[in-house]
């Protein structure tokens, strides 16, 4: 569940927070835990949307600095758009996202963010606009405005920097928690009696199980997340990152 838009004309990249565990009828979430959809690196920004486990993958990769392409993680399974940070150029977005009028969504809550940029232009007000409708979007509106460089973007030691299996334990412990009645609609109130109470008890033990085997974690679900990429973009990413990193052809 997530909202990520890029606004090609202000040159403003922007995501929610929110990170979320579906587990049977179970959905538990958990906004601001400093582990940001967007990573930047050799003056690119990445905003990822997908498996949880499958963006710290990529974010590991990045971080290692490749010679070449031959320990890339798989591309199935997450969502991608890449800006230069200099040139505002968008170098490579998958077919997840909706692109028109040089404003780029992805996520849960893109057809709320769009809708509210063709009204307001402005990136941080879309995603705003997405969380207060779209129960999937949440959270501090984490954000680059790369003309003044402005951001809230937390840079972290590498001891300290969070990681996706701490955000989902995090949630396994503590998220909000929400039986739903169908894919998308929450039955409200979310675990006021006490049978729901004892099965929601029963439910975090068992995503805490599973995160800690490495079979669950937290996600920022988008559409087409569980559907590979096209080798067109395949090819265009790994060119994109090929220039980015200075790799010889």
């Amino acid at each position: 569940m997530t909202t990520n838009i890029f606004d090609g004309h202000a040159c403003v990249m922007a995501t929610d927070s929110r990170w979320s565990i579906r587990h049977g009828d179970w959905l538990l979430y958990l906004d601001d835990t400093n582990y940001q959809k967007i990573e930047r690196s050799h003056g690119k920004a990445l905003m990822f949307a997908g498996f949880g486990g499958k963006i710290q993958e990529w974010k590991n990769w990045i971080r290692s600095n490749p010679a070449d392409d031959s320990g890339m993680p798989e591309f199935k399974g997450v969502s991608v758009c890449m800006v230069d940070e200099s040139t505002h150029e968008v170098d490579m977005t998958d077919e997840k996202y909706y692109i028109n009028n040089n404003v780029y969504c992805a996520g849960s809550g893109k057809e709320l963010a769009y809708g509210c940029w063709l009204v307001n232009k402005s990136s941080k007000q879309a995603v705003e606009t997405a969380k207060s409708k779209d129960f999937c979007s949440g959270g501090d509106v984490k954000f680059i405005d790369f003309k003044n460089s402005e951001t809230n973007l937390v840079n972290f030691y590498p001891e300290a920097e969070p990681t996706i299996e701490k955000v989902s334990l995090a949630i396994a412990q503590r998220g909000i928690s929400m039986k739903l009645s169908t894919q998308s609609a929450p039955i409200l109130p979310f675990s006021k009696a006490d049978a729901a109470a004892s099965e929601e008890a029963v439910v975090r033990a068992e995503i805490a199980g599973l995160v800690a085997n490495g079979q669950l974690s937290a996600d920022a679900p988008c559409d087409g997340m569980h559907d590979d990429w096209s080798e067109e973009n395949k090819a265009k990413f790994k060119a994109a990152l090929g220039k980015m990193f200075g790799w010889k052809n």
